[in-house]
């Protein structure tokens, strides 16, 4: 039996291809923690998924992939989409898609559709977020994004990614914690794990 992730790895390819656009995909909260060798457990699977560029993008994306999941998908899974949120204290204005298996044989995967230039980067920066199975979010990434996030199990997680840093990543970390304006935070999340 395939796993989720490929299966909606597939359809995100088709999904690009269909659309004639690039796509940009990476695995990110606890499973690409785990993924960067830190012990911990998660019961969903996330991924941040963009397809398109500056010239050629998907007005919507959110809505035209959870559509184009529902068709593929059938009725063996459930598929909610969710708007970005316009609560100006919400972290995170992501459109949401969540995928659920009815039977739990699968992990519930949740995408989030890339919204910030500099989450598209860190897309960008990665070896192969174009072609074949998904990848980690690299580690500097990962820590923008649960730092927008800002919960318990996100704080661990950045002391933990620390942990395993290179200096560059972890001075690129930094530069994009001041582009992000949560460079207070992390000083303070890092302090907290001494």
């Amino acid at each position: 039996m395939k796993s989720l992730l490929k299966i909606v790895t597939d359809c995100i390819d088709n999904f690009s291809k269909q659309a004639n656009v690039i796509r940009l995909a990476a695995i990110i909260g606890g499973e690409a923690v785990i993924m960067h060798g830190i012990p911990r457990t998660t019961i969903d699977l996330d991924l941040l998924f963009y397809c398109g560029d500056e010239k050629n993008s998907i007005n919507e994306l959110g809505k035209a992939f959870a559509s184009f999941l529902r068709q593929k998908l059938g009725k063996q899974f459930e598929i909610k989409s969710f708007e970005a949120s316009k609560d100006p204290f919400d972290p995170l204005k992501h459109d949401l898609i969540i995928i659920t298996d009815p039977e739990k044989r699968f992990k519930k995967l949740d995408i989030l559709i890339a919204n910030y230039q500099w989450e598209l980067e860190g897309l960008k920066s990665m070896s192969a977020p174009h072609t074949g199975p998904l990848y980690p979010y690299p580690k500097e990434y990962l820590v923008g994004m649960k730092l927008m996030a800002g919960g318990p199990q996100d704080n661990e997680d950045i002391r933990n990614l620390f942990i395993v840093m290179s200096d560059l990543e972890k001075e690129k970390t930094w530069k994009l914690a001041r582009l992000i304006k949560r460079d207070k935070n992390l000083s303070k999340i890092l302090k907290e794990g001494r």
